[in-house]
């Protein structure tokens, strides 16, 4: 078995999951969304909580803000949903789009797994 870091957990794709709690404006392709919070990320998508009900499916615009960065744009896919008592948890799936945002959140992930094992 191998050993993980508690505050990371690894998800179906292999990729180990970041808990982080910061705010998420999310927009549909034709109009403001609303904000919510993420959940957990990681390279290929995120955990988010939001108000509004969304199926699978839909395609969204995030903006996410990790700690003191300027926030990252990602297109993405919506891949599963549950209702809470918070509002809606939603599984989003990152779409090819900008690079450079990639890079940044791939490298805010190494930063943060690297402090988990501190």
């Amino acid at each position: 078995m191998a050993l993980q870091a508690p505050n990371i957990g690894l998800d179906r794709r292999g990729c180990g999951r970041i808990h982080h709690q910061g705010e998420v404006l999310v927009k549909g392709l034709s109009s403001t969304f609303g904000r919510g919070q993420t959940r957990d990320v990681n390279e290929s998508g995120a955990r988010l909580l939001v108000q509004e009900k969304v199926k699978p499916g839909h395609d969204l615009v995030l903006h996410l803000k990790l700690e003191a960065q300027r926030a990252l744009s990602f297109l993405a896919t919506v891949v599963w949903t549950r209702s809470t008592e918070q509002g809606t948890e939603v599984g989003v799936r990152f779409q090819d789009g900008c690079q450079a945002d990639r890079r940044r959140l791939n490298r805010w992930l190494q930063h943060r797994r690297l402090l988990s094992f501190a």
